[in-house]
């Protein structure tokens, strides 16, 4: 048995075949669960795997169509706590739409929900099976890199304003299965304000550069103005897929390894053993 939005739900009950996904890593998830074929809706911005893109949108985190929503008469309506808005929340449930609100606290957290998930939507066999593989990868990583030399890193999200992450965020906890400590982790927001200055104070061993791919080698030049920085003396700045590291989803910790392969190469530079 399992606890969402606070009522027991038994594996008994009857399946979800009608859901409704209000989050682009959730819709993700749910076809990480083995109920691709149930979705029936989605939100905006969700585009993999690329049979999404042919599903009706209702919205994004700024407003969802009610009506579009009601039109499709979903059985179960999943959404991102931190990306919908609460009036909307409690609008859905009082049109008597069950409303599964989902919130990422820890990397286990990921294969949780795709086991979840496949409880409500009758795909349980094949849900857990990818639960327990991802879970499996985050707990050889971890013994992997536990045992090493922590490194100091610095996620870019944005770069007008300069945004970043704190240690709450996904990405951050991701830093730290790799042996990373996001120089920013003691922030009170989620994805705070900063400024040039406080980086170059905290001056990380390694940058990694998510936003737009567009944008990812102007931001990267900009940095290259500050050769005094150890990630830029020693040509420690790297450009990151932001669909694979900006996404709490399968694919997120599918790629872990690589990313856990970029800090590792900090550990072998002169300036990790600064005072």
């Amino acid at each position: 048995m399992i606890f969402i939005n606070s009522q027991a739900w038994s594996a008994d009950s009857m399946p979800k075949h009608r859901i409704i996904s209000l989050a682009p890593h959730i819709t993700e998830l749910v076809y990480s669960a083995g109920a691709g074929q149930y979705l029936v809706g989605v939100s905006d911005y969700s585009d993999y795997p690329n049979q999404v893109k042919q599903l009706p949108s209702v919205g994004n985190s700024h407003a969802i169509n009610i009506e579009a929503i009601l039109a499709l008469k979903p059985d179960l309506i999943i959404a991102w706590k931190s990306s919908i808005r609460p009036q909307d929340i409690a609008k859905l449930r009082s049109l008597g739409l069950e409303v599964w609100l989902t919130q990422i606290q820890t990397l286990q957290d990921i294969p949780n929900f795709i086991s979840q998930i496949g409880q409500q939507a009758g795909t349980a066999t094949f849900a857990n099976h990818q639960a327990q593989r991802l879970s499996s990868t985050l707990n050889q990583l971890k013994a992997i890199y536990s045992q090493k030399q922590q490194v100091s890193a610095f996620y870019e999200v944005w770069q007008k304003p300069l945004m970043t992450v704190n240690g709450k965020q996904f990405i951050s906890l991701a830093m730290n299965v790799c042996g990373a400590k996001n120089v920013f982790a003691d922030l009170p927001i989620l994805a705070p304000e900063i400024n040039v200055e406080s980086v170059i104070q905290r001056n990380p061993d390694v940058f990694l550069i998510g936003g737009q791919k567009e944008f990812q080698n102007g931001w990267k030049q900009q940095w290259l103005e500050y050769p005094f920085l150890d990630a830029v003396k020693n040509q420690q700045i790297y450009l990151l897929n932001n669909d694979l590291y900006q996404r709490p989803t399968a694919r997120f910790i599918e790629n872990l390894p690589d990313l856990c392969r970029l800090i590792d190469q900090a550990r072998e530079k002169p300036t990790l053993n600064k005072p």
